[in-house]
């Protein structure tokens, strides 16, 4: 293997000319369009000085997926815009990065943010056959920078850097997948989400082609309209996304399907077990991991699957990860014993971007090793595998997405000028994980709340019931009673 992905991605980029790279609105773009776009882009990145932090306009384009490798190529860090996203979500990212330069494909795309004092590049009329060279070969240096959800309302950036991306390519790829250049791959998820630098990296450092599911689209039936009629290969994909399609799982056939893989969230049993009537010949993986340690530490290979209350094992942890479970004193606890999970190895995050308090939280060193605090709570069993089983805190997975559910609680309180609220997630008659928010004694409208709050949150944060309540119930302690809140959904 090269001496990084990048090279590997570079040299496919030349390798593969007259393969197809990408498959965007149902139409393809070779190896060659990528390349000569990249190279277009290059010119305009020659004079910004290295590791700043760019913007990117994350539309489904090849301009876009071209602007983050031109980045990386160029040794600057890749901060993704996205249309998804509140303008005041997107402006939060762009002031923590300090963000100068925005790409987008057009100026009509760059609309989601407030663009005084930055300078807009547009990529889509940039083209060259020039050269293209890879600079960036420090490990150390940032490739992206995500935002992730915060309980105080501000998001929290994850830098990774190339050191964490090299990890976990052969990583993930040694847990036993067979791919190479003739796979094809599906892309569902927001360039926003972590999960979706594995759904494009992979495939350009395999010289495979990817295929995308559009924004304007429905999710799960365009990413099936994609599986049956390409022929896709690999899939990955949250397992709620798969779930709506549950009432079509009849009339679903596909024998060219190698490889599925769950992740952002807790996999059902049934679900499995229904999937692989739907795909007999795919090879069915769980897959875990927070942004913290770059998309996925753990896997399962979970075609006869092995659960806790119905939820898929998450399996051991991936080459060069070492996994440990603490108790609240910080003593690594024995099998079958419950507690936090924590991780260390190369892909863990250097630190959360310019946030020294939040490192000194969720970082640990125990006998000269770092470790990332992950606040999920596992335990795992006499053959090593390991099993989910709840948030240390109030965060959950929502549709893929992590999110704290002080963050929505937070944005709520600020608009409705009332300070008892809560944020519950509870899984709907269908499997999927839902939102819903109580406000003690409210009387406004639950549609204008809605919208205030979507100027706020993406749009899997809303809730999916806002309810009144006269009085809130309280544990013991004192405390809100969340678990009485859910026994009061319908």
């Amino acid at each position: 293997m090269e001496s990084s992905i990048l090279d590997r991605i570079l040299s496919n980029l030349s390798t593969h000319k007259s393969r197809n790279a990408f498959y965007i609105n149902e139409q393809f773009y070779t190896y060659t369009d990528l390349a000569h776009k990249v190279a277009g882009i290059n010119e305009a990145l020659k004079d910004i000085p290295n590791q700043s932090c760019v913007g990117v306009i994350a539309t489904d384009s090849i301009e876009t997926y071209a602007s983050i490798l031109a980045l990386w190529f160029n040794k600057l860090v890749f901060i993704p815009i996205s249309p998804s996203n509140s303008k005041e979500r997107n402006q939060n990212s762009i002031k923590q990065a300090d963000v100068k330069t925005i790409l987008t494909p057009t100026i009509d795309d760059a609309n989601i943010i407030n663009s005084k004092d930055l300078k807009l590049v547009t990529t889509n009329n940039l083209s060259s056959e020039d050269d293209i060279e890879n600079k960036n070969v420090r490990e150390n240096n940032i490739l992206y920078t995500l935002f992730t959800s915060g309980s105080t309302g501000t998001p929290k950036g994850v830098p990774i850097n190339l050191k964490n991306l090299n990890a976990f390519i052969p990583s993930f790829i040694n847990i036993g997948f067979d791919l190479d250049e003739n796979d094809k791959c599906l892309q569902i998820y927001d360039l926003s989400f972590d999960a979706s630098v594995h759904c494009y990296v992979l495939p350009l450092f395999l010289g495979a082609c990817i295929y995308t599911v559009p924004p304007k689209e429905v999710k799960f039936l365009y990413a099936y309209k994609l599986m049956k009629e390409q022929q896709l290969t690999f899939v990955k994909m949250p397992p709620s996304t798969l779930s709506y399609l549950k009432p079509y799982f009849n009339k679903i056939d596909l024998p060219k399907l190698k490889y599925t893989c769950f992740g952002g969230e807790a996999l059902p049993e049934n679900l499995v077990i229904d999937w692989q009537k739907c795909a007999p010949n795919t090879e069915i993986h769980n897959v875990y991991g927070p942004t913290e340690a770059t998309i996925n530490c753990f896997s399962y290979t979970a075609n006869s699957p092995k659960s806790n209350n119905s939820i898929v094992s998450i399996g051991k942890a991936m080459d060069g990860i070492n996994a440990i479970v603490i108790d609240e004193d910080g003593n690594i606890l024995s099998e079958n014993e419950k507690g936090e999970l924590c991780v260390s190895g190369n892909q863990i995050t250097a630190g959360y971007w310019k946030n020294e308090s939040k490192n000194a939280a969720a970082f640990l060193e125990i006998k000269g090793e770092r470790f990332y605090k992950t606040g999920d709570i596992v335990y795992y069993d006499n053959d090593g595998d390991f099993f989910y089983c709840d948030r240390k805190d109030n965060q959950v997975q929502i549709q893929g997405y992590r999110v704290e559910l002080g963050e929505l609680e937070h944005h709520a309180r600020e608009i409705t000028h009332l300070n008892n609220v809560a944020a519950i997630a509870k899984v709907d008659s269908k499997g999927i994980n839902q939102l819903y928010l109580f406000i003690e004694n409210y009387s406004g409208s639950e549609k204008e709340l809605k919208e205030k709050l979507a100027q706020k949150v993406p749009n899997y944060m809303l809730p999916q019931q806002i309810k009144s309540i006269t009085i809130f119930p309280k544990t013991t302690g004192g405390k809100i009673d969340r678990n009485e809140l859910k026994s009061l959904l319908a």
